[in-house]
């Protein structure tokens, strides 16, 4: 297994280290340096971090070095989705808990991932992969585009970004501080950036590879073989 795709397998080994870390509940404590931040979250940053830094060198070493194969071709990006996946899922459990524990308090807070955004994700992830098993099946490899790749970037950008200041006290002993106005503009606009890319590269994956779609003929048997 060359280089490239030791990294991509990295990226895959990252996701059960966020599970139990955010699964441990004296980590999901607000953090005293940054009263937004959990300290589950700080680590998880971190980690995201560290996969999008993976994400990038692995691209980079496979094209320059000429390490492209055929497993890097289907694992990076399945690497990219399960990974922002479970970023996405926590972000949405996080946003939930948040709304909740506003509603007792009476606070009004930034409402950031909703359910329907993950659905648009997710669809988008799922027909992208369903395309993509059903083209292997007839001996076909399809790589990412470059729509995908700006997908899989803002996402990271966002999962980053919203990460680094949404984050809410699960534990439910202290409500987190009010967002500033500038960073829940900023964290909107990625946000819905990101799920304006993500449909564009659903629809342009699905438009250039329709024909794995479509049923073929069999093919006729010869003259000689119909005489037999």
């Amino acid at each position: 297994m060359n280089l490239p795709n030791k990294l991509t397998i990295i990226r895959i080994l990252l996701i059960p280290i966020i599970i139990i870390i955010y699964s441990i509940n004296y980590l999901r404590s607000n953090w005293i340096l940054w009263p937004n931040l959990t300290i589950a979250n700080f680590i998880i940053l971190l980690i995201i971090m560290i996969g999008a830094i993976t994400d990038f060198l692995d691209g980079q070493i496979a094209r320059k070095k000429n390490l492209v194969t055929n497993l890097g071709k289907f694992l990076d990006p399945l690497a990219d989705k399960l990974l922002t996946s479970t970023a996405f899922i926590i972000l949405l459990h996080q946003n939930f808990s948040n709304q909740l524990d506003a509603k007792f308090t009476g606070e009004s807070v930034a409402d950031l991932i909703t359910w329907w955004m993950i659905i648009i994700i997710f669809a988008r992830e799922f027909m992208v992969t369903g395309i993509r098993l059903l083209a292997a099946g007839q001996g076909k490899v399809i790589a990412a585009s470059k729509f995908g790749k700006a997908k899989t970037t803002l996402q990271f950008l966002t999962i980053i970004f919203v990460f680094a200041g949404g984050a809410v006290n699960v534990n439910g002993t202290e409500m987190i501080n009010n967002l500033p106005t500038a960073y829940v503009v900023i964290a909107k606009i990625l946000i819905f950036a990101m799920l304006a890319v993500t449909i564009f590269s659903g629809y342009d994956y699905l438009s250039k590879n329709f024909d794995v779609l479509r049923e073929k003929a069999p093919k006729k048997k010869d003259k000689k073989e119909m005489e037999k």
